[in-house]
């Protein structure tokens, strides 16, 4: 289910005009690259986040080590080289970030199972209750056995979608609306040689022939919702009766997701840094580039775990290490030597919750939301048990102004665990700038 909300001209505060909508586009702005030393913190956090009572396994400061020690051992293997990532200060921000910032809030919504994933992205674990996810298996089942429902365009004879969009979308020029006008295509703003929005391949940022047609949701007060239109490809008295109590309930349980998926958006969550560019007067002064000798180094690395896992103050630090010589570093293989390559400055930005505030001032309780269906069901056998899963891509185009979008997986037979791949867009001549701008292996600071 996608989200939509109204494009009208709005302001997130005095200060900042929104030309474009109240929420960001994925179209609309491109971010900076993620150092890789932010990418593995991020990594390490998402995934002890994943552990099944992590908020209790928190307080084990062996446990915690030893998957440190797991993730140091793959983060420090960067394009065949070994790279220092994990240096005392990612230590002390990560743990702390987990214990006052992550803990606290998911033990707050302890009752709704509602968590934060990848900045950005909150989930649910145990979405529905087994009564409510049989009923959609059960509807899901009617669409699958109609031998006229599409295979995907892409995917193949593996993805059966079942509800999609672009199976009768607007026309521009041939839909009607209500009173019988045929609906035109917005008038979209040309992008200009400055525009740093729109200016780089804008044909495919909009579609001049159609549009996804929304339904509309009303949400009560309560948090309970109403399909007040009806669901594309879902338009039988039958299908009405069948599947509308269903997505309704359902629709009800994202409330909470998007209302924080939203708040992130209003704060730019998704720009935020832990670790910042350093510049290029910064690089010099700084000690990326030292080498060290590998056995210097993991020795360094495993006293500062067993630092952590004792609870003793961070001392051991591979920055004041006395530097090899370099008469001795022309008998060491390059393989047995370790690079000290940061880059950017110590991690300082520790993760919080959007304030309850703004989760008020933007929740969706009280209000009418445009909402996109899908649903589809991918097919492994033993013949074809293996899948892509498709191409990445950004939900629509800025016809339709998603701003969220919400994934419920119903059902999971016989397959190993699958999981989201998410990405973020960044502009060509930010990775241009960069090169010019670090002599200090940027492509490696940057993960690429």
């Amino acid at each position: 289910m996608h989200a939509l909300t109204d494009n009208s001209l709005r302001t997130i505060d005095d200060s900042r005009p929104i030309e474009n909508g109240l929420y960001p586009h994925p179209l609309d702005t491109f971010s900076r690259p993620l150092l890789y030393r932010e990418q593995c913190l991020r990594k390490f956090s998402a995934k002890f986040r994943e552990e099944k009572d992590w908020t209790h396994k928190l307080t084990d400061r062996t446990f915690v080590a030893n998957k440190m020690r797991e993730a140091a051992a793959v983060d420090c293997a960067l394009l065949g080289e070994k790279i220092q990532i994990w240096s005392k200060e990612d230590v002390e921000l990560i743990y702390r970030e987990l214990t006052e910032g992550y803990k606290p809030y998911v033990e707050k919504w302890k009752q709704t199972k509602l968590q934060p994933d990848i900045d950005g992205v909150w989930r649910i674990d145990d979405f529905v209750d087994e009564s409510l996810r049989q009923e959609l298996i059960k509807a899901a089942a009617t669409l699958e056995a109609d031998p006229e429902k599409p295979w995907h365009s892409v995917v193949g004879r593996q993805l059966l979608d079942l509800v999609h969009p672009c199976d009768f979308p607007i026309v521009y020029g041939h839909s009607k609306t209500m009173d019988g006008e045929p609906v035109e295509a917005p008038k979209f703003r040309e992008p200009t040689h400055g525009d740093s929005t729109d200016y780089y391949a804008p044909e495919y940022h909009y579609s001049e022939k159609f549009c996804w047609l929304p339904s509309e949701f009303e949400i009560s007060k309560t948090g309970e919702t109403k399909i007040a239109s009806y669901v594309n490809n879902l338009a039988l008295d039958e299908e009405k009766t069948l599947f509308y109590p269903i997505l309704e309930k359902i629709f009800s349980k994202f409330i909470p997701l998007f209302n924080h998926a939203l708040a992130d958006l209003r704060r730019e969550a998704h720009e935020l840094r832990r670790v910042e560019y350093q510049e290029y007067r910064e690089q010099q002064k700084s000690i990326s580039g030292k080498s060290v000798t590998e056995d210097v180094y993991i020795k360094t690395r495993d006293r500062l775990f067993r630092q952590f896992e004792k609870g003793e103050k961070l001392t051991a630090d591979v920055i004041i290490e006395p530097e090899t010589p370099n008469l001795f570093k022309r008998f060491v293989p390059f393989h047995k030597r370790t690079e000290v390559l940061f880059g950017g400055n110590p991690p300082s930005f520790v993760w919080e919750p959007p304030p309850e505030s703004l989760l008020r001032s933007i929740q969706l309780q009280g209000t009418t939301v445009k909402v996109i269906v899908k649903m589809a069901t991918l097919i492994l056998t033993p013949e074809k048990p293996r899948t892509t899963g498709g191409p990445w891509h950004v939900e629509a185009l800025k016809n339709e102004r998603i701003v969220a979008a919400g994934i419920y997986y119903y059902d999971q037979k016989n397959i190993t665990p699958s999981s989201l791949g998410f990405r973020r867009a960044v502009r060509d001549m930010t990775l241009s700038a960069l090169l010019k701008k670090w002599e200090a292996s940027p492509l490696r600071i940057i993960g690429l």
